[in-house]
């Protein structure tokens, strides 16, 4: 084999470290940004942290009584049921049971142990774990202490004195088709009016499959909006929530400390804190700057929707770049993580941007064609509903466009709104 050396050029293209920190800080939301601000303050001298802080005295001379408020105790699921029963109505026996299954009833409402298992842990004696039980069913939310999901159910109707045996059938036997909304296959099986289907369907719908769920959850998120909108008559007002960025400066001392020292290793390392500093307060503004410039360009894409006044505009990212001259990926960084709060609503960045149906003269949004399929539904004469093929009709007539059957009943379905047979009255 012979051996030899080839030359070769190409083109490479790398990011310089200030592109690379640019572009992950325009990603960053504000609480993100401001996490990233205090980390740097704790290892960099050269960033002064000095905190807004806001006088604890109101300007008529009372105190904040926030500042007396206590942060409110988590309380579990076992010390919510047991707030609801007196002690003292209990045995000794029936007591310590009681607690037991309260230990053992999850978030969602649900008892996760049987007699059966019990009974292997330790011997019971007869009729304690059914009057435990019992009491335990006994107390709200209606369900709680229910071994099953068909269980839970029932038990909400028993407490409202709702179930009969139609019921009883309907969940026993026939929860996959309901949930399937196969309404014409449970009546071809029981053999009963569709009318009187629809009003036990209607019941069943109307409980709750976990009685706790969202009582107890531990793990909240709230939503940070990282620019506000406020509409005037003179146009609208762009305020980008980071108001706390003023708070960190560039330490005056280091940098006197940097200039007068004669030491070329504590030179050299001062010069490199200081240009860390110098780029991530730059890059920070330029954040600031290009988050300014798309919110102004969505308020000129989606004025009225953001006043509550429309639908929702076809806008892409491609619009938003070439509006205020960047590349769509920059776009993308800038409004990834990120939310806008108006006078109405607090919404993602992200779900301003639709793309408009393809092959159309007109710029239609899905957001626009799902109002307008709401509307028609809730102004249908309620004896003679539209049918999917009907609303498609009329929605293709209306937007000057072809609609398909399957995409109306789609949208229909994301609305939550039952299909015409269902509808009927």
């Amino acid at each position: 084999m012979d051996t030899g050396i080839n030359l070769s050029q190409e083109q490479l293209q790398k990011l310089s470290i200030n592109q690379i920190q640019s572009l992950h800080i325009l990603s960053l939301s504000a609480e993100s940004l401001h996490d990233l601000l205090q980390k740097e303050s704790e290892e960099n001298p050269f960033m002064d942290y000095s905190p807004v802080t806001t006088n604890s005295v109101s300007s008529d001379g009372t105190a904040s009584f926030l500042n007396f408020v206590a942060a409110p105790e988590e309380r579990s699921v076992k010390q919510f049921i047991l707030e609801q029963v007196n002690p003292s109505n209990f045995t000794t026996p029936q007591w310590a049971l009681f607690s037991y299954l309260a230990d053992h009833v999850d978030t969602r409402g649900y008892l996760t142990l049987t007699e059966e298992e019990l009974k292997k842990r330790l011997p019971l004696p007869d009729g304690l774990f059914t009057s435990c039980l019992r009491i335990l069913q006994s107390l709200d939310p209606a369900g709680i202490g229910a071994a099953s999901f068909k269980d839970c159910l029932k038990l909400q109707l028993q407490r409202s004195h709702q179930l009969t045996p139609l019921l009883e059938e309907l969940i026993e036997n026939h929860l996959p088709a309901i949930g399937n909304k196969n309404t014409s296959r449970i009546c071809q099986s029981l053999k009963i009016p569709k009318k009187e289907i629809l009003s036990a369907l209607q019941l069943i719908r109307n409980l709750n499959p976990a009685p706790l769920e969202g009582m107890f959850e531990t793990d909240v998120t709230y939503i940070i909006p990282d620019v506000i909108i406020k509409f005037t008559p003179a146009g609208h007002e762009i305020t980008l929530n980071d108001g706390w960025v003023a708070s960190y400066s560039m330490s005056d001392y280091y940098v006197r400390m940097m200039q007068s020292t004669t030491d070329e290793s504590v030179k050299k390392y001062f010069q490199t804190k200081y240009t860390r500093c110098r780029l991530l307060f730059y890059n920070i503004e330029r954040r600031r700057q290009t988050l300014y410039n798309l919110t102004d360009a969505i308020c000129y894409y989606q004025h009225d929707y953001l006043k509550n006044q429309g639908p929702l505009f076809p806008m892409t990212l491609a619009d938003i770049a070439k509006e205020i001259g960047v590349h769509p990926s920059t776009i993308s960084r800038s409004i990834k993580n990120k939310y806008l709060q108006t006078s109405h609503m607090t919404l993602s960045f992200k779900d301003l941007f639709q793309r408009p149906f393809p092959k159309t003269g007109k710029k239609i949004s899905k957001d626009s064609l799902k109002k307008e399929l709401y509307h028609l539904i809730q102004s249908e004469d309620t004896c003679h509903p539209y049918s999917d093929a009907k609303l498609t009709e009329i929605l293709s007539s209306q937007f000057g466009r072809t609609f398909s059957r399957r995409l109306i009943q789609k949208y229909r379905t994301e609305l939550h709104i039952l299909n015409s047979y269902e509808r009927y009255k």
